[in-house]
């Protein structure tokens, strides 16, 4: 009987302690772009209260084929808002979770479950321009910082771009020679 009593003794004072853990609330989180491309990187922030003590959040990024991730809260780096960064690898439409949860044995999860839905486009193309009526100028066919082949005279046939060479060669110090080979430049070890 006499251990039954010390039992819930024990517990009823570990129950404030619980409250006081988990007393960081989570309210919101939102994506950074609104409306990013696939590639682009975007920042996830989770805003909420963070009051005392350490707690969990799992982050879920649904319909995509990022892992889901555990991070834990701390009082003591002032941690909210919580960012992250990600980068999108397909288009289309994904929930984005901010969930209280248990981390760990120690650490109890915030209070709170949080999500937004965030449209993922797909990543812009350079096209060429379409041939028109009148024939195509050799001026920007290229977009910038690239040239065109030597050679080709006119576009609407074809093109190939490359990048642009540099207007200076680059400073190799002492120690290495400058090369160019293959549309590539650089700099490499003396022989």
């Amino acid at each position: 009987m006499k251990r039954t009593a010390l039992l819930i003794i024990a517990l009823a004072a570990l129950l404030p302690m619980h409250a006081a853990l988990a007393t960081t609330t989570l309210t919101s989180v939102r994506v950074s772009p609104a409306n990013p491309k696939v590639g682009e990187t975007v920042t996830i922030t989770v805003n909420g209260t963070l009051e005392s003590a350490n707690c969990g959040i799992r982050m879920e990024y649904g319909g995509t084929d990022m892992p889901r991730e555990e991070f834990v809260l701390s009082d003591k780096g002032g941690q909210l808002p919580f960012t992250i960064s990600k980068t999108f690898s397909k288009s289309g439409t994904y929930k984005i979770e901010a969930l209280g949860r248990k981390v760990g044995k120690l650490t109890f999860g915030c209070e709170g479950n949080v999500s937004t839905m965030v449209t993922v486009a797909a990543a812009d193309r350079y096209t060429a321009p379409s041939a028109a009526a009148a024939p195509m100028s050799m001026a920007g066919a290229c977009p910038d910082g690239w040239d065109m082949i030597a050679g080709q005279k006119d576009p609407s046939k074809g093109f190939t771009c490359a990048p642009k060479k540099p207007a200076a060669r680059l400073d190799c110090g002492p120690w290495l020679n400058y090369f160019e080979k293959g549309g590539l430049i650089g700099c490499k070890k003396k022989k």
